[in-house]
């Protein structure tokens, strides 16, 4: 397993972020072309998620950063499957830039 970091920063609070996030996530419609059978766990007093699919898995952290958030997502990928790093990367920061600006 490789893995890679994907950074993403909002102008929105930790907590409306976290709270976005977790909404969008639970739907999974972004994240179900990826892997069908993908589970998010979240932790609300850290405002983390743990993702699992059954190719990877990834730890998201919504971070405070100035006066917004910053959502780091750490995703951990069998090395067959890191030819698509920069498409997961691109599709994360285009679920996040569609869902939080």
């Amino acid at each position: 397993m490789s893995k890679f970091t994907v950074d993403h920063t909002v102008q929105h609070s930790t907590d409306k972020t976290f709270e976005t996030i977790q909404k969008v996530l639970s739907a999974g419609e972004d994240l179900k072309k990826f892997d069908p059978k993908i589970e998010c766990h979240f932790n609300s007093s850290t405002k983390s998620c743990q993702i699992k699919g059954s190719q990877f898995k990834a730890d998201l952290k919504v971070i405070s950063a100035g006066e917004g958030s910053k959502i780091e997502v750490e995703v951990d990928l069998p090395f067959l499957l890191m030819p698509f790093k920069g498409k997961i990367s691109e599709s994360l920061t285009k679920m996040f830039k569609k869902h939080l600006g």
